[in-house]
């Protein structure tokens, strides 16, 4: 069987999809990834079918068409971004690909809007795999689909049925009252590691880690100094602080207790002595700590990660805080109170909890067959 993978070109969407990849691979089936080509370097040991431009010229264009408003101002340039600029831009190439690839099957990111389009025209079974939590937050949502529906239509396309969920999420972290979807599939998260050595980090000093990492794209250097400055105050701790890719910032610092590194995948940021991470809600963040325990302090601005903050601290895992100025009293105080360790952890026995992805390829392969 041939699966295609798609997801919106940005780190925190591919790498979640990997470990179901890989198990694709395992189980003697072929997967491909049709992204931008600047990927294929964290993707590893599945193919890269290159597939439209990458984050950087997504963004220059979305910012032409919406007047350069910021991505943390609200959900219009997201949903531009997701729904309308990616579509444009890179829905012909995705097509071209999965013609070329023979594909039988496509699994999407759940923000995902190529992959789908793209079942749609090749008459294929569409997969959707969570990323940030299972239902896309109002109004993304309704945003999303207001760029999405002109778009079917001028291609003549009907809506995919989706023959599974696969759900990242523990259900300690789901909405209140939630009930799972008939097709959910759990899957229990696992921690990017990379595809080659990677730079050794600073060994941890007698005090609590603290690492600061507010995501790898639509940043820039003013807030993640702030949280910096902010926590380095404390001087009980050290900090350790990822940089993006582009950003104008150097990874050098004065004092003995900050370190600044650039991209360095969540198996080995979040080693030895990490005592809270301090992030802006991204998923793969969130889940990456809570899976290893570590409780969070989040500052959401953007897309999905205001939900996910508010789940993270309803499940007692972390604070939310709304001003780089209180990071460093959220630190101390979950760093202080014993209770966030133990909320973080009872998120992570949920986790281990969860079936891998070689257990749910298998689920699912027999579900396809049976069509």
């Amino acid at each position: 069987m041939r699966v295609l993978f798609t997801a919106v070109p940005i780190h925190g969407h591919l790498l979640p999809l990997i470990p179901l990849a890989e198990a694709v691979t395992a189980a003697g089936d072929e997967a491909a990834f049709a992204v931008p080509e600047a990927l294929g370097a964290l993707v590893g040991r599945v193919p890269v079918l290159p597939a439209g431009p990458g984050i950087e010229d997504l963004l220059a264009e979305n910012d032409r068409r919406t007047g350069g408003a910021d991505m943390a101002d609200g959900v219009e340039p997201v949903a531009e971004l997701f729904a309308g600029t990616l579509v444009d831009l890179s829905f012909d190439a995705a097509l071209r690909r999965g013609r070329e690839f023979g594909a039988e099957v496509v699994v999407a990111d759940e923000y995902d809007p190529i992959g789908p389009m793209v079942a749609a025209t090749l008459g294929l079974p569409l997969i959707r795999h969570t990323v940030g939590l299972p239902v896309s937050p109002p109004p993304l949502g309704p945003a999303m689909e207001a760029r999405l529906a002109p778009r079917y239509a001028a291609r003549g396309l009907p809506r995919p049925a989706r023959l599974a969920l696969v759900d990242l999420w523990p259900p300690v972290l789901q909405a209140p009252h939630w009930t799972p979807p008939a097709d959910r599939l759990p899957i229990r998260p696992r921690l990017y590691a990379g595809t080659g050595p990677v730079p050794p980090l600073p060994p941890p000093g007698p005090g609590p880690r603290v690492v600061v990492t507010l995501g790898t794209v639509l940043l820039d250097a003013e807030p993640l100094d702030a949280f910096v400055d902010a926590v380095a105050a404390l001087d009980t701790v050290d900090v350790l602080a990822t940089v993006p890719d582009g950003l104008p910032r150097p990874l050098t610092d004065p004092r003995v207790n900050v370190w600044f590194v650039g991209f360095v995948p969540m198996a080995q940021l979040l080693g030895a002595g990490v005592a809270v991470v301090l992030a802006a809600g991204g998923a793969g963040t969130v889940l990456a700590a809570l899976t290893r325990g570590i409780p969070l302090v989040l500052w959401p601005k953007g897309a999905e990660k205001p939900q996910n903050a508010e789940r993270v601290a309803a499940a007692g895992a972390g604070i939310v805080i709304d001003d780089p100025a209180r990071a460093a009293e959220a630190v101390a105080k979950v760093l202080s109170d014993p209770s966030y360790r133990a909320g973080a952890e009872r998120v992570a026995e949920q986790i281990r909890r969860a079936p891998d992805a070689d257990a749910v390829w298998a689920t699912l392969s027999a579900r396809i067959r049976a069509r």
